[in-house]
């Protein structure tokens, strides 16, 4: 069971038994990480960074060793800047750790806590039994990570399931950690950047009315749906943003009888009010909280087994992340229909194609990143593009893809 999912800082623990690290093109790193970690295995890898596991020499314990290509990121330094900068400031048994950075003229390096036990998807489907004491614990270190992050002003800007990974503790306890802070900003006066992953977006942030620390309530609504019926609550077709983001701003909420039936009234009203379309009645993070439902550690007195892992598979992508990092990075395919499409309209644009152009423009919408084998420029740009597809068929992005007609003059 996950129910011994708790709050419980792994700082002061051990890390257990280091394995042994498979070294596999193991590529020179500076002298000084070579001096203080054993650099090992890739765990995941992206379009700009690389993930390896490292032990430390002096104590024996692993972390996540994240390089950050420079030039592959060049035009998104005051990106990297900020995520880092958030990054030194949070420190929460909740929240992945950055342990130390180093910075080198074409990477930079951060030493991250290593947290092995996949995301949060992967936890529910690997379980032989899975309740709503589960869920609500889930959803208590979910929010202690929240209510501290909006204590500092901090909104995280992309909580998904993809971004809470499971750490496993040494006497068999497991706790929630979020990471990828990519998009997190510090709040102080409203915000306008349309930025995150459409299923779990704000209204406010698609009515781009403003948007402050609430947006992350939202995203947390979001989840709890899912974690006790195994699909989200706003579900637009594929090929069709726009219906989506129709759902969400008229907050067209239900609990269909045949998923809901065995869960609590108590989840359902908590859930409400974290989907709250007017912010003003939207709970904070620490009303959360002090819900009954999350109340004491997230405890729920309802162990009814709840049937959630197949929905999951079927849903959302939960097999094996080829490509994946500790750090949330995320692959998108471009089928060649859509990509001739888009390849066909982007070059009918009256666009200069600059390297310092476009990547200030694009920056908002870093929760996608694409993996560019054989692509030529154009092509890279278009595939990326594809991330954001919905930006060109909606109402919402229309105005963002004119800045790119008009803004070359």
């Amino acid at each position: 069971s996950l129910a011994s999912t708790k709050v419980c800082n792994s700082l002061a623990e051990g890390d257990g038994p280091v394995t042994e690290l498979v070294e596999d093109e193991i590529p020179a790193v500076p002298v000084s990480i070579s001096e203080r970690y054993r650099v090992g295995r890739t765990l995941g890898d992206g379009n700009f960074a690389v993930v390896r596991e490292c032990v430390e020499h002096s104590t024996g314990r692993e972390y996540a060793l994240k390089i950050i290509n420079k030039g592959r990121r060049r035009g998104k330094e005051q990106m990297i800047q900020n995520e880092v900068a958030i990054l030194r400031r949070v420190k929460h048994p909740n929240i992945v750790l950055l342990i130390e950075e180093m910075d080198t003229y074409s990477e930079l390096y951060l030493v991250m806590e290593l947290v092995k036990g996949g995301d949060l998807f992967d936890a529910i489907t690997s379980t032989n039994r899975y309740t709503e004491r589960d869920a609500s614990g889930m959803l208590y270190n979910l929010a202690n990570a929240i209510k501290y992050l909006h204590s500092l002003n901090i909104v995280h800007r992309d909580v998904k399931p993809e971004n809470l990974l499971v750490y496993e503790h040494a006497d068999g306890s497991k706790s929630l950690k979020l990471g990828d802070f990519g998009l997190a900003t510090v709040v102080d006066g409203p915000l306008y950047t349309v930025c995150g992953t459409p299923t779990y977006v704000a209204p406010e942030i698609i009515a781009e009315t403003g948007y402050g620390l609430k947006v992350d309530i939202w995203a947390v609504g979001v989840i709890a749906y899912i974690l006790l019926c195994g699909f989200p609550p706003f579900r637009g077709s594929s090929d069709d943003q726009e219906v989506l983001f129709d759902q969400i701003l008229m907050r067209q909420l239900e609990f269909p009888l045949l998923y809901w039936d065995n869960v609590s009234e108590t989840a359902k009203e908590l859930i409400r009010s974290m989907l709250q379309v007017e912010v003003d009645q939207r709970y904070t993070a620490e009303q959360v909280l002090e819900h009954p439902w999350v109340k004491d550690g997230g405890v729920s007195e309802n162990e009814q087994e709840l049937s959630v892992a197949g929905k999951l598979k079927k849903h959302f992508n939960t097999g094996p992340k080829a490509n994946d990092t500790t750090a949330g990075v995320s692959v998108i395919t471009v089928n060649t229909s859509e990509l001739t499409e888009l390849n066909s309209w982007f070059r009918n644009l009256n666009v200069v194609v600059s390297t310092g152009l476009i990547p200030a423009k694009v920056t908002c919408f870093t929760g996608f990143s694409i993996s560019p084998t054989g692509l030529n420029l154009v092509s890279l740009i278009v595939t990326g593009f594809k991330a954001y597809w919905f930006l060109y068929k909606s109402y919402w992005f229309k105005p963002g893809f004119h800045w790119f007609d008009t803004c070359n003059g």
